[in-house]
């Protein structure tokens, strides 16, 4: 049967009347009789896809999109909301097409913007993304969205005192959203951006801003000390932290007569990282209502936090006493916004570290570094300013040796390249390869504003030699309690200037590294002692 053009204007008509009114099936049912005689009728394929994206049909709407837009090239509503469709299938670089095709017709518009920096984001090309970010805030200002994101990408590339003036900005846009204010402390802590008495200050806002005054639980005490109910929260916990220490820990603590439950928070998903005692609940999107609940109903008694300010926060239900005994260990900060949480690293004293010997056999580090080479560890997120400063000057003073740095990312490389150049270091005399570690004799620059303990301890496993400075903040603390462990506080530098004396005298005069057997029968190795005194300090507090 023919169609005449006026009886295709007639159901176009009404197809369009009905989008107006909500009635997306009808709009939808009409246009697909347009297309059956038409099929390239850029108006009804306009119409049929809006209606598709307003009943939130979106997959079906993403496979019509494509055509939809190349016969209607210069409609804002078609292009935009395809882009965001793209988007959301994870197809960022049609989604950038369509966008830049909007914003050379029509002009920037912040949403549009926004959603270009996302596709660029997506697809790893952060220098363009962070360059988007920002013109998307010099259009909207008040873009919260964009400036969280602005930060995220400064923080992935290493640009460390960008990122945390960034999330101080998204703080202030955001002020009565918790985990806004968690990241800014979080990233200001991890780059000794606040004092002390300034951590402890903002702290004591953080508490009276976000944590409830009256609505604690009756806490549940431990009913039988010899078969406690322990829970551990776990946000976005360094990758080594978790595989060398967390893990097998929890898993040990598993192995005996106590009930384990971990809480996972991190987005991220890890298979085969707990043995099956362990009970492995996915609560990433949990309110804090709800993880309070969810640890009430589980009658936990104790409840370790291993996430501090990170990612998956939970300290506005800690305040809650959602447990007998709440317990800090390894967390950022090292202390909490409510004082109802004990620190295990003060409790832990001298001995507070385990490093598995077995997390070797899962790290890329198998290549060791040889000749004129020192190691810089802690890199893998960039480098302070102060940082590198030292670590220049050290360089200049030595000519004929590298340093080699234990980055992965392509970005955060590129950048630290840009930085060293500025302190007149060629890119030549600095190397980066992820899967090389320092071996017999390397001298190895800790970073020392924020420390790794578990690449120096396995550094030192094998013979090297660790130089660094004891900081005041707890991420720059740490291989100072190593070192202090392991009776060789004598390696320890007292200020910077110290630090860079120090390494100029060990590649003249060298050092004695510590012996490996002494090491792998040291307490840093030992699991099962680490486990029992661990335990033991928990449950008798």
């Amino acid at each position: 049967m023919t169609t005449t053009p006026e009886q295709i204007n007639e159901l176009l008509s009404k197809a369009m009347v009905a989008m107006r009114n909500s009635q997306y099936q009808e709009a939808i049912t009409l246009t697909n009789q347009i297309l059956e005689h038409e099929k390239d009728h850029a108006s009804a394929h306009a119409v049929k896809f809006s209606s598709l994206f307003k009943a939130q049909k979106f997959e079906q709407a993403r496979q019509l999109g494509g055509r939809t837009a190349q016969l209607n090239p210069t409609s804002e509503f078609v292009l935009n909301n395809q882009a965001c469709l793209q988007l959301e299938a994870k197809q960022p670089a049609s989604a950038a097409g369509l966008l830049k095709s909007l914003i050379d017709q029509f002009g920037e518009r912040s949403q549009w913007l926004y959603n270009l920096a996302l596709a660029h984001r997506m697809v790893g090309n952060y220098d363009y993304a962070i360059i988007t970010f920002r013109r998307t805030l010099d259009h909207q200002p008040d873009h919260d969205r964009a400036a969280f994101q602005l930060a995220d990408c400064l923080s992935v590339i290493g640009h460390k005192e960008e990122a945390i003036r960034a999330y101080d900005y998204v703080r202030l846009l955001r002020s009565k959203h918790a985990p806004s204010h968690s990241n800014y402390i979080c990233q200001a802590v991890n780059n000794n951006a606040l004092t002390t008495e300034g951590l402890l200050q903002e702290l004591r806002l953080w508490e009276d801003r976000f944590i409830p005054k009256d609505n604690r639980y009756t806490a549940n005490s431990i009913q039988n000390p010899k078969q406690v109910r322990i829970g551990f929260l776990i946000g976005s916990l360094p990758e080594n932290w978790l595989e060398a220490t967390v893990a097998p820990v929890i898993n040990k603590l598993a192995s005996g007569n106590d009930s384990i439950n971990v809480y996972w928070h991190d987005e991220k998903l890890r298979e085969g990282l707990f043995n099956s005692a362990v009970t492995v609940v996915n609560s990433p999107g949990f309110s804090d209502a709800d993880f309070a609940r969810k640890v009430r109903n589980d009658n936990i008694e104790i409840l370790i936090d291993v996430c501090g300010m990170r990612r998956g926060s939970r300290q506005r239900a800690l305040g809650l006493q959602v447990a007998g005994k709440e317990f800090g260990w390894l967390a950022h900060e090292g202390r909490y916004a409510t004082p109802l949480v004990k620190l295990l690293d003060d409790a832990l004293g001298e001995y507070r570290f385990f490093v598995s010997a077995e997390y070797e056999s899962f790290t890329a580090r198998t290549k060791p570094i040889s000749g004129k080479m020192l190691a810089g560890i802690g890199c893998q997120h960039g480098l302070s300013h102060s940082v590198i400063k030292v670590w220049a000057e050290v360089l200049r003073r030595l000519p004929e040796w590298q340093l080699h740095l234990d980055v992965s990312n392509k970005l955060v490389s590129k950048l630290l390249i840009e930085r060293f150049a500025a302190h007149d270091i060629e890119p030549d005399r600095l190397s980066f390869d992820a899967k090389a570690r320092p071996g017999k004799g390397t001298i190895v620059l800790d970073n020392f504003v924020q420390n790794d303990p578990v690449a120096a301890a396995n550094a030192i496993s094998h013979g090297a030699i660790l130089v660094a400075v004891e900081g005041s903040l707890f991420p720059a603390k740490q291989s100072a309690g190593l070192l202090k462990q392991l009776g060789k506080a004598d390696w320890l530098c007292d200020n910077q200037r110290d630090y860079r004396n120090r390494i100029l005298a060990l590649v003249n005069d060298g050092d004695e590294p510590i012996d490996q057997q002494a090491f792998n029968q040291s307490g840093v190795r030992d699991l099962n002692r680490f486990a029992a005194r661990f335990r033991e300090l928990i449950v008798t507090d």
